[in-house]
């Protein structure tokens, strides 16, 4: 007998439901049952197989369009392309969360098979285990069921956000997941630690992979979204400051300080304690930022949810976990201690001084992304913007690149720098830096500072690497992309070009060296959408393509910009975007000349390969293939342009204003970005007020009149943003305090 599609959706729903409460039913067995250890293996096998089952059957019911699970009607559409019809499955609350809990199940299985033969003071790894997963599985099953059913069955689904609709999106959550997820083997190794009072002898051979493992898919997580928000959102920038980015950017932070602390413990027996905070607050901050996207409390593109009772849920499993970890590391921290001192002039002490660095940066992105919350909840709105971070964050990194390239050429144990002629080099180096920005601009200043950082770390790790005659190590690759991708980044930030302009069928525009030639505009179909596609020729005959979509399903309209390679071994580009149209057949065109810009690829490639050789070195000849990577090429495609003023001074001060607010009603992009009708409205505001005479300052304040402060990116130096502005810069210089005193302490003469 046949099932209809309804009969159908609804055995996959009831069965994904048992699948799913079977999983639950073996996590609390192995969190609470009283169990053999030999057991907790099969159990965490068992446990990942009814999850992949659930999941298997999600997935099914998204690529065969089962419209009546609520999931697949509100984020699939018949029409849609099959890889976004399987990436949908992430790209929504639920099956994101089904997903992560998957991956973590997963990663605890193989971790218990890992540990079966090893001795008994590894067996409160399968509780923890098992109580982490039996609250993520509790947590889906209570408040956001994947197989939950639509009621009346619709006949059509919803369609994806076509945000998401793009191949770097369709992987990007998985991999970002693989680094979150990855982060609880270290932190429940770190618990193990703790509880039993000591740390095992092969602790730190056991962990390491792990981290670094778990860091190198959360940088390229990281990456590929860096590299989406660049072609996709179509304002030409690769970081946009939004809290959800924050989120993922604070545990890298740590997690960095891990990957290098770890090492140190291996190798010296040093930095012990340390190495266990961290790897307690690099989960932590895993978990405040999967709160923080899935409470509702920021507002983001990014958001996946807006529901506080999800929010709650994931606030106190959060909190279930950490709070104790904390109280259990206070209260073994003398027994924790390392035997070994820490040498301030040492490869330790410059690890150590890197990782407080590093704290004072979360600490920094902490306040810029939370600090609007507290002021909030006292009756204040504030928009922390760009600027406040190229103020406090940007600065404040600058010091690691100086030590990312000095680091390697100190040893382990010995309090003095080993090459007598880098006691002059540096030194000289940082005078000649500090004359050339004298008269600069900040941000020019900060951006020559960058380039020469990244110049100082790209020699410094060359020249280390040729000494040693060893290329191809993790460290070395992960240092030198360090250093290339912020050439990339500081180089396309001082030499950036940016035109916008109406064209005709045959019109020219000039952006930096290129020119380019508006040929067509034509019109398309694609599987889900309508669009204009122009097509822009370069001097050399080459075509850019932009395109402006309409997504009939969601009934949205969505840009892709066109990205080009050129000049300097193809180390620049051409960025294009097609806006609205104008009277008299005129297309609105934003072109961007952005030189150095495929370093910022390249280098966070090399990063993730370095990450990649490190972890898997231990096959002997494998890290020899990693250079192969190289040959991958990144995918280009991006929005949206406006109305514009005749004069280029006005249009150049109007684009300026608009870039330095907020839209009020949407989340929280700026009025020069958003596509949405009201924003384009204000931008048309500010264009009537500048041609109209009015000065910068009287257009700000009015619309700081209209719509409160919120509305500006610089959150205004007052009583209430004093702590906002100054704090990081008084923790950072207490940071330094510390390690001057540290330094002091650990003279010969003052240790006796």
């Amino acid at each position: 007998m046949e099932t209809s599609g309804g009969e159908r959706s609804m055995i996959i729903a009831y069965t994904g439901e048992a699948f799913l409460g079977i999983a639950l039913l073996i996590a609390g067995l192995q969190a609470f049952g009283p169990g053999r250890y030999h057991w907790a293996s099969r159990l965490a096998w068992g446990q990942l197989m009814f999850v992949a089952f659930a999941f298997g059957l999600l997935l099914y019911a998204h690529v065969t369009d089962q419209f009546s699970l609520l999931s697949v009607f509100q984020h699939s559409h018949t029409h849609k392309p099959l890889l976004y019809k399987i990436s949908g499955v992430w790209g929504n609350h639920e099956g994101s969360m089904l997903l992560w809990v998957l991956i973590l199940t997963a990663y605890g299985a193989v971790l218990l098979s890992q540990l079966n033969n090893r001795n008994e003071s590894y067996s409160l790894i399968a509780p923890l285990m098992g109580f982490m997963n039996f609250g993520f599985l509790l947590f889906i099953l209570m408040t956001c069921d994947p197989f939950a059913v639509a009621d009346p069955i619709p006949l059509q689904g919803q369609d994806l956000n076509p945000l998401l609709q793009d191949p770097s999106l369709a992987v990007h959550p998985p991999i970002l997941y693989l680094g979150y997820a990855g982060f609880s083997i270290p932190f429940v190794l770190t618990i193990m630690t703790l509880i039993n009072g000591k740390i095992p002898d092969d602790w730190s051979t056991l962990i390491r992979p792990w981290i670094l493992s778990s860091w190198t898919f959360l940088t390229l997580g990281a990456a590929l979204g860096s590299f989406w928000a660049y072609y996709e959102l179509g304002w030409g920038g690769w970081w946009f400051w939004d809290p959800v980015e924050n989120a993922a950017l604070m545990p890298w932070l740590t997690g960095t300080a891990l990957v290098h602390t770890i090492v140190v413990h291996k190798t010296t027996k040093a930095l012990r304690a340390w190495t266990l905070f961290l790897s307690i607050l690099t989960f932590a901050l895993c978990l405040f930022g999967t709160f923080l996207v899935r409470s509702g409390l920021l507002t983001s593109v990014h958001n996946f949810a807006v529901d506080p009772e999800r929010g709650a849920f994931i606030l106190i499993l959060s909190s279930l976990l950490v709070f104790p970890a904390l109280g259990l590391f206070m209260w073994r921290l003398p027994m924790m201690r390392s035997p070994v001192p820490t040498l301030p002039l040492s490869r330790s002490g410059l690890i150590l001084l890197m990782s407080l660095i590093l704290i004072t940066g979360v600490l920094t992105v902490a306040l810029g992304t939370l600090y609007p919350l507290i002021l909030e909840a006292f009756g204040e709105k504030i928009t922390v913007g760009a600027p406040y971070y190229t103020a406090t964050f940007v600065p404040m990194m600058l010091p690691l690149l100086v030590l990312t390239g000095l680091g390697p050429w100190y040893i382990w144990a010995s309090n003095g720098l080993p090459t007598s002629s880098l006691k002059w080099v540096l030194p000289l180096f940082c005078v000649t830096i500090l004359i050339s920005c004298f008269g600069l601009s900040i941000s020019h200043a900060l951006g020559l500072a960058a380039f020469a950082g990244a110049v100082w770390v790209t020699v410094s790790t060359l020249g280390y690497a040729v000494k040693k005659r060893k290329i191809f190590s993790g460290t070395i690759l992960s240092h030198l992309g360090i250093g290339i991708a912020v050439l990339g980044m500081a180089g396309s930030s001082l030499g950036e070009k940016e035109m916008i302009q109406a064209l005709k069928i045959g019109d020219k525009i000039r952006v930096g060296p290129i020119s380019l030639t508006l040929q067509q505009v034509t019109s398309r179909e694609g599987a889900n959408y309508t669009a204009h596609r122009a097509t822009l020729d370069l001097e050399n005959g080459l075509p850019l393509t932009p395109e402006k979509r309409f997504y009939w399903a969601q009934k949205v309209i969505h840009g892709e910009s066109a990205i080009r390679s050129v000049g300097f071994g193809w180390l620049n580009h051409i960025y294009v975007t097609i806006g609205e149209e104008y009277e008299g057949q005129k297309w609105s065109i934003h072109a961007y000349y952005k030189p150095f810009i495929n370093l910022l690829w390249i280098g966070m490639l090399l990063v993730v390969i370095g990450g990649g050789v490190a972890c898997l070195k231990r096959f002997r000849g494998l890290s020899k293939l990693s250079p192969l990577l190289l040959l991958l090429a990144f995918p280009t495609w991006g929005i949206d342009a406006h109305e514009q003023l005749s004069d280029s001074s006005m249009e150049e001060r109007a684009r300026i204003l608009s870039q330095k607010m907020v839209c009020p009603t949407c989340q929280g992009q700026l009025l020069d970005e958003s596509p949405i009708e009201s924003a384009a409205q204000l931008r048309i505001q500010i264009r009537k007020a500048v041609r109209a005479g009015e000065t910068d300052e009287q257009i700000v304040n009015e619309f700081v009149k209209k719509y409160g402060s919120q509305i500006i990116t610089t959150p205004p130096v007052s009583s209430s943003t004093y702590i906002l502005w100054f704090g990081p810069w008084l923790f950072l210089l207490a940071v330094v305090g510390i390690f001057i005193g540290f330094k002091v302490l650990a003279r010969p003469g003052k240790n006796g």
